[in-house]
């Protein structure tokens, strides 16, 4: 039923009305609501109570005009659940967190991302659920360092307590600074997956010091950490392999596109240090290092960004360089295997919107033939480059050429079915 349902929801939503959903769905282990499914109404939320300790996993995502004891009746007779998501409902708050808390002893994954969740509301509830795996807390705008302190006053009632199992944290885009941070994660030893981008974290002892958890994911993204910081951090993280460090030093925003370009901080050399630690560590597979506007601003001998290329980039399935606005061509020139029987690059998915790249990269860009996905917004790429990397890149499914003045506007959405028109005149 959940396959089923997953088909509909995608093909044909309309079709999905309130007594449909709640005669023939509303059963099995999973059970997936979103506010695209035009159908569902507060009764349709209310019903997944008849569920019974047969749901294991509930997603209801996106709804922002129902009632928080709407999503809390919900819960009332959940006992087996284990996996909870309420992204986006963003009326939740006390009643469902205490419902939960009531009734769903076996949660062990918790998406309250975009909800109006208080942290002294979530602290009972987070306290004790000690097989707590998962725990996702971003775009929360109530939660500061003053309202969490109230949180951090009940975890100082406990202090022996931690939360073991937890493996992947998400405060992403919350007020939160290192006063808050610090004692969370010493609380979160063996933690695995950290988004703490867009926050107010400067100097994290808990990343900066020789306990660091064993991550394998960090994002720092538009956060003042200073670049020996970053350095230090990255250094003690040998298991890393997803690391994103876009607009290091823009401070708060939604994207790094709020972010001010005269305030970026990671420089050339900060970039030299991360490449000579990030060459060893064998598990890396995805940087994002979007919006770092000073990167490239050197000379053309020993550019920093080449040799990122060549020593770690190359070696990565995915690798975001878009808003860098000083990357040229050749510093994609590592792209290409160095020595002939030499396997291509893993690369899957490639960004360089709003980058000074142009033609020229195309000899580059298309030994990856892996690539699935490449975006070149704003660059200055013609129709000649791209047939290239088309025609060497057989996986390629998504090119993104938005605002490609190299490329005519009726061009750039239908740019695959003008390389096909091209192939068959050549042949």
């Amino acid at each position: 039923m959940p396959k089923l349902f997953a088909m509909l929801r995608a093909s044909c939503p309309n079709i999905l009305s309130h007594a449909f959903i709640l005669a023939d769905f509303m059963r099995g282990p999973s059970v997936t609501l979103t506010d695209e499914l035009p159908g569902v109404q507060r009764f349709t939320i209310a019903g997944v109570s008849r569920c019974g300790a047969s749901l294991q996993e509930l997603h209801l995502i996106g709804f922002s005009k129902f009632a928080d004891s709407v999503f809390a009746s919900a819960l009332s007779s959940l006992s087996s659940l284990r996996v909870l998501n309420l992204r986006g409902c963003s009326k939740v708050a006390a009643k469902t967190i205490e419902a939960a808390q009531k009734s769903c002893p076996m949660l062990t994954s918790l998406n309250l991302s975009y909800t109006a969740v208080t942290p002294v509301s979530l602290a009972p509830l987070a306290l004790s659920r000690a097989d707590l795996e998962v725990l996702k807390l971003a775009g929360i705008p109530n939660w500061t360092d003053a309202t969490f302190a109230k949180f951090l006053s009940v975890m100082e009632e406990r202090p022996d307590f931690q939360l073991k199992k937890l493996r992947t944290l998400k405060l992403r885009q919350t007020r939160l600074s290192d006063h808050s941070l610090d004692p969370v994660l010493a609380a979160c030893p063996n933690l695995r997956r950290l988004d703490v981008s867009f926050t107010l974290i400067r100097r994290p002892s808990q990343l900066t010091g020789d306990a660091a958890p064993p991550l394998e994911k960090l994002s720092l993204t538009s956060t003042r950490v200073a670049n020996s910081d970053v350095v230090t951090i990255v250094s003690r993280l040998p298991q890393l392999k997803v690391l994103a460090l876009g607009a290091l030093g823009g401070g708060q925003g939604s994207s790094v596109a709020l972010a001010n370009s005269s305030a970026m901080t990671l420089t050339d050399d900060t970039l030299r240090s991360l490449t000579s630690i990030l060459e060893d560590y064998k598990n890396i597979e995805d940087v994002n290092l979007v919006g770092n506007t000073k990167l490239g601003l050197g000379g053309k001998v020993d550019r920093a960004l080449a040799g990122f290329v060549r020593r770690v980039g190359r070696r990565c399935k995915r690798l975001n360089l878009a808003n860098i606005t000083s990357l040229r061509s050749s510093d994609l020139s590592d792209l290409v295997p160095w020595e002939e029987g030499e396997e291509p690059s893993p690369l899957e998915t490639l960004i360089l919107n709003n980058t000074n790249i142009d033609d020229d990269a195309a000899m580059y860009i298309r030994s990856c033939s892996s690539l699935t996905i490449l975006e070149l917004q704003g660059t200055k790429f013609t129709s000649e480059g791209l047939f290239q990397i088309i025609d060497h890149c057989p996986k390629l499914q998504k090119l993104d050429l938005t605002s490609c003045r190299g490329i005519s506007v009726t061009d750039r959405r239908r740019f695959f079915e003008v390389w096909q028109d091209q192939r068959k005149e050549r042949e």
